[in-house]
Order: C-alpha cells, then sequence, then structure tokens
C-alpha cells in the first residue's frame, strides 16, 4: 500500500515538507522533467545558474537545489557546458526551478 501525501511547499507548514521530501515519495502539482541541458550562464552571485533545454530552447533559471552538493556541482560548470538536470518548479509563477539532481553530460568528461 502506497501513502501519498500532496503538500504545496511554498503554502505548506516547512519542517512538514522537508520530512516528507526525505522519507517519502512526495507527489504534488509540481512539475518535474529531467532532460540535457546547456549552460547559458554561469552560476551567479545569487546562486541562479540558466539553462537551455534540447531540443526544445527553452529556457530555465535554477535558483534552488536538492542539497549543497548539486548546487556545487552546477556552479562548477562554465557558459556552454551540457548537464543531465532533473527539474522541479521552484515556485509558482516565474521560469525558477529546483535541481533536484545534477549529472554532467559525457560530452563534459563527466560521469
Amino acid at each position: 500500500m502506497d501513502l501519498i501525501f500532496v503538500v504545496d511547499p511554498l503554502s505548506g507548514p516547512k519542517w512538514l515538507y522537508e520530512a516528507l521530501k526525505k522519507n517519502v515519495q512526495l507527489y504534488s502539482s509540481v512539475m518535474s522533467t529531467t532532460d540535457t541541458y546547456t549552460v547559458t550562464s554561469a552560476q551567479n552571485d545569487h546562486g541562479c545558474t540558466t539553462v537551455r533545454a534540447h531540443p526544445r530552447n527553452a529556457t530555465y533559471h535554477v535558483v534552488d537545489y536538492a542539497d549543497e552538493t548539486d548546487r556545487e556541482r552546477l556552479a562548477d560548470l562554465p557558459a556552454g557546458s551540457v548537464v543531465r538536470l532533473e527539474l522541479s518548479r521552484a515556485g509558482r509563477r516565474g521560469n525558477v526551478w529546483c535541481a533536484e539532481s545534477v549529472r554532467t553530460a559525457h560530452t563534459d568528461g563527466g560521469e
């Protein structure tokens, strides 16, 4: 039997969201997508990295990270790098995203 929680991370209690995120599979109305992206703007002082999806050319602003390792992994990539990302919405409005996983593509000598 699966237990499914639907928690809005923006309006729900943050402690509940964090606990559920770590301990159960979390389903929500938040869109999540894994794809290949090109870094168009390296991470700035505010932690924002801009990427472009292949082949759609959609642009995403990554402003949040699942953990510090993912933030550092993306911060180390210069513009033009190709990376595999799993993204989920970081907010209800705007084009801001959370990197749930970051994997350097083979074309950059990554894993």
